[in-house]
């Protein structure tokens, strides 16, 4: 563990005006910026509201986001101690967001998941009387609270102190109902990326790769080794197909190693900044998505909105709440002759193609930013109206 950085000193105190909304979450990622952005703008429109936003730590080790600063919105880096246990497990004990709640004063309080910070923030909200909602992206399939008493305690002790829920997904709704939250108390806001491709996607003729995957590679959530075995599968069918990998992580090495030793053509960026995501995603026929554990999956909707179809896993809030229920994509279980068949029977159907592009074109429009916000506004108005 290690100790934390002082707050921002754009935070005011929260009394030179209305009582604020305060978001206490993990990390700040690029999405929920532009989230935060446009909630501040609707908050302060409709109900002359300020929007702060608590973070637990500064950047989550296994992420390497460059921020831009906050213009509509306030924020603050809690003090505190945080262990990060995996690329995608996280642990944070920030005290500090006691004495940051009692100052600011909010008219609601919203927490972004579960940790003892969460838990501290709720105990205060109690105390104080001040409106809590509970948001989580997470889901049954992939909740600790399967297997761990601890996990399973704090969730039922914050949703116990919450008065509405707000998630991405059905799944979402499921979870909190697991923990005591009433289905009627839930309030839908879906993820969306965080930036939009800047000119119409390019046709196939166009694509210099015919695999894609993008993310943390991994295999126990990203599935980065079962990519390989598909792509070497493929291979054995005497099919030697082109991929691109976009991102960075523990197999990097051993995906390389074993592309260069079966004469794969591969292309590694590494991690990526933002700005460089539009031409990675367009520059491929066909984005593969084996993920064991993903709460969503942004990098789904980052893909269709390029123009490229996915096949993916059902082990996903995307999969199932996006590709599956709008038959914009593909979903399969993680077999890999399953999926070299699949692969290949899609990279050889141009019009199946286009079909999962026009139901992605269909789809999209329900999964914005302004749709995520709707949902927040949904959940928050009862307690901002004469606060």
């Amino acid at each position: 563990m290690q100790a934390g950085t002082n707050p921002s000193e754009s935070v005011s105190d929260g009394r030179d005006g209305a009582h604020p909304v305060v978001v206490v979450t993990g990390a700040l990622a690029p999405y929920t910026h532009v989230l935060y952005e446009r909630l501040a703008e609707r908050l302060a429109q409709e109900f002359g509201r300020a929007l702060h936003v608590l973070s637990c730590t500064p950047r989550e080790s296994a992420r390497q986001w460059v921020m831009p600063p906050p213009r509509l919105y306030r924020h603050a880096v809690l003090p505190g101690l945080r262990w990060h246990r995996s690329s995608v497990r996280n642990l944070y004990l920030n005290p500090a967001v006691v004495p940051r709640l009692v100052s600011l004063d909010p008219a609601a309080l919203v927490l972004n998941d579960f940790s003892p910070t969460m838990l501290l923030a709720a105990g205060a909200a109690r105390l104080r009387r001040i409106p809590l909602v509970i948001r989580t992206d997470g889901v049954p399939e992939t909740d600790p609270g399967r297997h761990s008493a601890p996990h399973r305690l704090l969730r039922r002790a914050i949703v116990a102190a919450a008065s509405c829920g707000i998630g991405p997904s059905e799944g979402s709704r499921d979870l909190l109902a697991r923990y005591g939250l009433s289905s009627q108390k839930f309030f839908l806001s879906p993820l969306f990326p965080a930036w939009t491709p800047p000119a119409p996607p390019p046709p196939d003729a166009g694509r210099s790769y015919d695999l894609l995957f993008c993310g943390m590679l991994n295999e126990e959530v990203k599935g980065a080794r079962f990519f390989t075995e598909v792509v070497l599968g493929a291979l054995a069918r005497g099919r030697r197909l082109s991929v691109r990998v976009a991102g960075d992580g523990p197999l990097r090495a051993e995906m390389e190693a074993r592309f260069a030793e079966n004469g794969i053509p591969a292309r590694f960026d590494g991690f990526l900044t933002q700005e460089a995501l539009p031409e990675v995603y367009a520059s491929a026929r066909l984005f593969l998505f084996p993920s064991r554990g993903d709460v969503w999956g942004i990098v789904v909707q980052e893909a269709l909105q390029s123009g490229t179809p996915v096949l993916a896993s059902p082990h996903s809030g995307a999969a199932r709440g996006l590709l599956a229920a709008h038959g914009c994509g593909e979903v399969r279980p993680m077999e890999v002759e399953e999926w070299v068949a699949a692969s290949l029977r899609l990279l050889d159907d141009p019009g199946r193609r286009r079909e999962l592009r026009a139901a992605a074109e269909r789809t999209l429009p329900h999964f914005t930013r302004e749709a995520a916000v709707v949902g927040y506004l949904d959940a928050l108005r009862p307690f901002l109206r004469g606060a």
